[in-house]
């Protein structure tokens, strides 16, 4: 159904990050909370790898998270504004399930911390698992046409950067770098449909 809605753009866009984190549960935003306060800053690897461990906020972090739901909330509120329901809902289920394949990617670098939640995660996946999230994946942007393609590129390009970035600073990744790439995959998808 086309046609403005019927809420201004901008209330809509907070309602549905608000939505998005209820759904999820929140769930990857500890890692981008995280690796905001780990990554950047100039230590050694390990204290690095010590600061992502602590469950306090910094102020890196907490700015990190601030963007991230700011880019996630503007392109929503950039999408309703649109008026066009099915861009809206073909947008957001690609960056679910794009930003979700990408962990099969991220699988495939070495862990920067033995016992950590990442390597769990990887032990107990197997290579069917990543073949069938590839497929479904695949089908489902080439049902979106050329947006399906973009949204795959943009997809693709954002998680390789954020995935090598880690494993220069870390020397592999964590299951904080995991939620991250989830987190930030899911809003620069978004905004790749912003742009179509």
């Amino acid at each position: 159904m086309d046609g403005n809605p019927a809420l201004p753009p901008l209330v809509c866009g907070v309602i549905g990050c608000a939505c998005w984190v209820a759904v999820t549960g929140g769930l990857h935003l500890d890692g981008v909370a995280d690796c905001g306060d780990g990554l950047p800053i100039e230590v050694s690897r390990e204290r690095r790898l010590e600061i992502m461990k602590d469950s306090r906020l910094g102020t890196f972090g907490g700015t990190a998270l601030f963007f991230n739901l700011a880019f996630k909330g503007a392109a929503l509120a950039t999408l309703a504004a649109h008026g066009s329901w099915e861009l809206l809902l073909t947008a957001c289920a690609l960056a679910g399930l794009l930003a979700r394949s990408q962990i099969f990617i991220a699988m495939r670098f070495p862990g920067a911390r033995p016992g950590g939640m990442g390597e769990a995660f990887k032990q107990g996946t197997r290579p069917g698992h990543a073949l069938a999230a590839a497929a479904v994946t695949l089908a489902a942007c080439a049902l979106a046409g050329w947006n399906g393609l973009y949204a795959l590129l943009s997809a693709l390009a954002g998680s390789m950067g954020l995935l090598l970035y880690a494993r220069r600073r870390l020397g592999g990744v964590t299951g904080d770098v995991f939620g991250c790439t989830v987190e930030c995959t899911e809003w620069l998808v978004l905004l790749t449909f912003c742009t179509l």
